[in-house]
């Protein structure tokens, strides 16, 4: 179901150092999410506050979770931990872009980009070969 890229973690292979990069492969199924939540959980645990931690698998969850609902083929999610800073990228195969809208409290979706605005350090899209890539960034420090 999934595939992954790793580069080198630390030498007992656990501690996700500054300059960590992974990316996994996911069929556009709904169980990528879990796939996802457990990479970003992996990198962060050793080297981030829980709250981080939980912070950074929560909004890879709403990330991951548009694009296998909503993508035409493989989504990539793409965690790289650079200093203080870690950075999820999820790129799927459709050239729209997501907007903020605030959801009616009745509406039973449509509030993954309110949590990402609100819960991320900062947050974008951009559109890339193929599809677009939507990331958020979060300071390992903060709790």
């Amino acid at each position: 179901m999934s595939e992954a890229n790793r580069t080198p973690t630390g030498a007992d292979g656990v501690h996700a150092p500054a300059g960590t990069t992974e990316e996994l492969r996911l069929e556009p199924h709904p169980r990528g999410a879990s796939a996802a939540r457990a990479l970003v959980a992996r990198l962060l645990s050793p080297a981030a506050p829980a709250s981080v931690v939980e912070t950074a698998v929560l909004l890879t969850s709403e990330l991951t979770t548009n694009a296998v609902l909503h993508a035409r083929g493989d989504v990539v999610v793409r965690v790289e931990v650079a200093g203080a800073l870690v950075r999820v990228e999820v790129t799927d195969h459709s050239s729209q872009t997501p907007a903020l809208r605030v959801p009616r409290l009745d509406a039973s979706g449509g509030r993954g980009l309110v949590l990402v605005e609100a819960l991320s350090t900062r947050w974008g899209s951009r559109l890339v070969r193929g599809g677009k890539a939507v990331w958020f960034e979060l300071s390992l420090g903060a709790s």
